[in-house]
């Protein structure tokens, strides 16, 4: 694995922080970071090895990249097109720069080495939802695949994620993740990567929220996909704050000991 790349603004500073430290505990390989100036400052002062940092994600980057997205629907108050469209970025100057990376969202952990699942003979790599529920209709709505956990290595990949972005996607940079089958050779993560919310049943009881995993294999998991700090989830409804908070303790749980330290450390 060439290099690692992710995109974080104000908020996720203490999760992108805990993802660079769970990086470093398995690899050396150099991170590129886009973010704006807090961001920028912070990590900057902490002195990681071999970490990039581009402050492009400032609200005057973003604006810009709003433009640049018109065309795309908005579904929610959550999720920005710009953003997005600034994430995807984060990809493209990592594969400029090494040729390879491993595109993660700041809110993800690694917590076992991934690298051996990391196939030699194709052009990228994507992880399926693997959904509960009803899974025809999450994928048709969501996309089967998660946008924030991709591999690539083919020079062109970001630059054809963004077009299909722009013209393709229902959904927003993920649903149309589907078309990378017609330009790349593709291989997919197995379900111990990328272990988040959707891999849960949600069943309210006595107007209590629980979380049911599916047969998750957890002496397996490899990598987990959840919001570790409650600034980033600040915004959420009740129900969808209690939802994270339920999957925040089940996942620290599951951490290893030296990154539950960690993870205790930034508290």
């Amino acid at each position: 694995m060439k290099s690692v790349s992710v995109m974080a603004t104000g908020s996720a500073l203490r999760e992108v922080t805990f993802l660079i430290y769970s990086i470093r505990m398995l690899y050396n390989c150099p991170i590129y970071v886009v973010c704006d100036d807090y961001v920028y400052t912070k990590l900057k002062r902490m002195g990681f090895l071999w970490l990039n940092l581009k402050a492009s994600a400032n609200p005057d980057d973003l604006k810009k990249a709003a433009h640049e997205t018109e065309s795309v629907k908005s579904h929610n108050d959550f999720h920005s097109a710009g953003a997005i469209w600034t994430k995807i970025g984060a990809m493209e100057w990592a594969l400029e720069e090494e040729g390879e990376t491993l595109f993660l969202d700041a809110d993800i952990v690694l917590n076992k080495p991934i690298h051996e699942d990391i196939l030699t003979d194709v052009d990228g790599m994507i992880s399926p939802h693997y959904h509960t529920g009803d899974t025809l209709i999450d994928n048709q709505t969501y996309g089967a695949f998660n946008a924030g956990y991709v591999f690539a290595r083919h020079c062109d990949f970001a630059k054809v994620w963004k077009e299909i972005y722009l013209t393709r996607s229902a959904f927003y940079e993920q649903q149309g993740m589907i078309w990378f089958f017609e330009h790349f050779d593709m291989g997919v993560f197995n379900k111990n990567h990328n272990i988040g919310f959707w891999r849960f049943a949600k069943k309210w009881k006595k107007g209590t929220l629980r979380l049911d995993d599916w047969g998750i294999d957890w002496p397996k998991a490899k990598s987990f996909h959840f919001h570790a700090f409650p600034e980033t989830y600040s915004k959420a409804n009740k129900g969808l704050t209690r939802g994270y908070n339920l999957l925040k303790e089940e996942m620290v749980e599951r951490l290893n000991p030296e990154l539950k330290k960690i993870y205790n450390d930034l508290l």
